[in-house]
């Protein structure tokens, strides 16, 4: 006699597969969401490393930067981020990029057609714009904008809230002013 799987038993075999894909997708996504969170914030230390070493390089004095290259006419005449701390990047330009980075608030006067701010701004990072009135003033005199809090102060920020809805814990990470990396709440 031949050994033989009935329909219903394959059926049953095929809907227990089913029910545990269900179970284990949801799972995933949240995992490598995570992990991209994780991805973003090693990026951001790495870059607080390189601001320091610029930093220190400049006599402490806060860069002059155009916190959106691809705007057209510029804001300023004033390098990127990308530019100001390429010299003291070992890596390629992986570190500035978010896996998370996606645009999905329009930007005027921005070039269309690119998915990622990576991909437009050669960034996934943007300078703090207010700090660009601070530009070649020393650190010391940011702790009145900070009002003498730099774990507050945010020195570059993702451009968009990447890992979750705006205003939610952990949606949006920035390297702060004493060069810690989290997100507002944490």
């Amino acid at each position: 006699m031949r050994k033989a799987f009935t329909l219903v038993e394959l059926l049953v075999v095929i809907g227990i597969i089913a029910v545990l894909a269900g179970i284990l997708l949801p799972v995933l996504s949240k995992a490598r969401a995570q992990s991209n969170r994780v991805a973003c914030r090693a990026s951001l230390r790495d870059l607080g490393a390189s601001f320091v070493m610029y930093m220190a390089d400049s006599k402490g004095r806060l860069p002059a930067v155009n916190t959106m290259p691809s705007v057209q006419p510029p804001l300023n005449n004033f390098p990127s981020i990308v530019k100001l701390l390429q010299p003291y990047i070992k890596t390629a330009n992986k570190i500035f990029r978010c896996p998370s980075d996606q645009i999905t608030k329009p930007t005027a006067n921005a070039p269309a057609g690119f998915d990622t701010y990576f991909d437009r701004e050669a960034s996934s990072y943007q300078y703090n714009p207010f700090l660009v009135i601070y530009a070649g003033k020393r650190t010391q005199d940011t702790l009145a904008y900070s009002m003498g809090h730099p774990e507050l102060l945010t020195i570059l920020d993702e451009y968009e809230p990447f890992h979750g809805q705006a205003g939610t814990k952990g949606s949006m990470n920035h390297l702060f002013g004493d060069m810690h990396v989290g997100s507002v709440g944490d």
